[in-house]
């Protein structure tokens, strides 16, 4: 299948069919070569068509020293024209966390999404001994999730601007004076703290400088 006829294209709809979207994206994009790895091990393609005609792409992924292993995957289909909208196609999209701990132990949930249709930037998903931790903005917000260590997923909602150092999770929003913080990897919320603070701790989400 090639990009250019696909309805979704790593977790985003397809820019040749449906334009490109504009967000402020922090960290780093999913590693391909980790994508490939699990798509590997569970013996399929990171993209394809399931028995139920839906167009299936693994977008980010990770493992951890022990075996076990996660992904996010987006699920996607044209069903057809809108009952209630001429010229108007409704898709049925989900974006799913799936964890793989044991041979014949596989679990998944939805994301955290005001719409999956508007996709999803995974932007850091890793393994952190049993806990995994994935961060992504979706269509309004950006969410750190945790799971591995604890199911269903935990979510927090955080800022655009954010960072990890030192076992914290750093976040600030527009014009705001305050750096929150959460627990890393637990993402447990700890005591605000001052610019100048997080400065000297090297605890400065990205792209904030006091003045």
């Amino acid at each position: 299948m090639s990009d250019s006829n696909r309805l979704f294209v790593q977790g985003n709809p397809n820019p040749e069919k449906f334009g490109r979207s504009i967000r402020f994206l922090a960290g780093n994009p999913p590693d391909p070569s980790k994508i490939t790895a699990v798509a590997a091990f569970l013996g399929r393609t990171s993209v394809l068509i399931d028995s139920d005609g839906y167009e299936c792409e693994i977008i980010a992924a990770a493992t951890n020293s022990t075996g076990k292993i996660a992904y996010v995957e987006t699920r996607v289909k044209d069903t057809g024209f809108h009952p209630h909208g001429a010229y108007q196609r409704n898709f049925d999209v989900t974006i799913r966390i799936h964890q793989v701990t044991q041979p014949n132990l596989h679990s998944f949930a939805e994301i955290e999404s005001y719409n999956p249709f508007f996709g999803c930037d995974v932007r850091y998903f890793e393994w952190l001994n049993e806990t995994a931790i994935l961060i992504y903005r979706e269509k309004h917000w950006t969410f750190a999730c945790r799971f591995g260590d604890v199911w269903p997923p935990k979510f927090v909602k955080i800022e655009d601007r954010w960072t990890i150092c030192n076992d914290v999770l750093t976040y600030v929003g527009y014009k705001e004076n305050k750096i929150r913080r959460l627990s890393f990897p637990l993402l447990e919320e700890l005591k605000p703290i001052s610019i100048q603070e997080a400065e000297t701790l090297g605890q400065m989400p990205f792209d904030q400088k006091s003045t």
